[in-house]
């Protein structure tokens, strides 16, 4: 009986790690900031979160921009699986532990990619009503202080089989997709603040997503990490210039 036990509890933790490793548990530690590191705070859904990625924690693209970036810097990731811009969709963003945790970390650089579970017929209501939600969500992080500000458009789903309409996994409707895409354009360019284009860089790239055709895979991953640290690389700037 107790062996048996003990090879239950044994069972227990080498499924957890699996599942912690692959990016299935909402779970992270964010190491302590360090005198004079500038903040960057990545805020998104499962795609910054990492779902899905192999061993999560090391390929998580928050974790893979803070190997390329160094010590200058201090890179968290806040985001939370199956969240939304909209207040009265099925699971808002501003109703997450993370969002807390991400307005109490006092970024210095935002980087924002949310919008692909918008796109679900449940929670879509069309382009005005999401363009104000989001501009009321995104106006909570740069109210009190000016931050540099990053908008990622969200990547593309791709369709299963051979299906050209309707929905992917998950909801996610790739014709709504592009309406968002066309929203945080239109915020980018109105509001000034730098755009990465996360969407067009997937948008050929069906081999760097998982089998759900939704969420990148490791190569993917590492690819936005990539786009995104490239941009923020063209930008450097002194943290006293903010």
């Amino acid at each position: 009986m107790e062996y048996a036990c003990i090879l239950i509890v044994l069972v227990v933790i080498i499924v957890l790690y699996f599942l912690y490793q692959n990016g299935y548990l909402k779970i992270r530690k964010i190491q302590e900031v360090k005198e004079n590191q500038i903040k960057i705070a990545c805020v998104g859904d499962s795609i910054t979160y990492g779902f899905g990625v192999k061993n999560w924690s090391e390929n998580n693209y928050p974790k893979l921009l803070q190997d390329m970036l160094g010590d200058k810097y201090h890179v968290a990731n806040f985001g939370f699986s199956g969240s939304c811009i909209g207040k009265f969709t099925d699971f808002p963003y501003m109703k997450t532990n993370q969002y807390l945790k991400s307005l109490e970390y006092d970024p210095d650089i935002l980087i924002f990619m949310l919008g692909s579970n918008d796109s679900k017929p449940f929670n879509w209501a069309g382009k005005e009503q999401f363009k104000e939600e989001y501009l009321t969500l995104l106006d909570t992080y740069i109210k009190e202080k000016t931050i540099k500000v990053y908008l990622c458009t969200v990547s593309r789903a791709f369709f299963r089989g051979k299906r050209i309409s309707g929905m992917t996994n998950y909801g996610i409707q790739p014709k709504i997709i592009e309406e968002i895409v066309e929203v945080i354009k239109e915020v980018a360019s109105e509001k000034e603040y730098e755009l990465i284009d996360i969407n067009k860089l997937t948008f050929d790239n069906r081999i760097w997503f998982i089998k759900d055709n939704v969420h990148p895979n490791n190569e993917g991953i590492k690819a936005i990490a990539k786009e995104i640290y490239e941009k923020i690389n063209n930008k450097l700037y002194n943290i006293i210039d903010i």
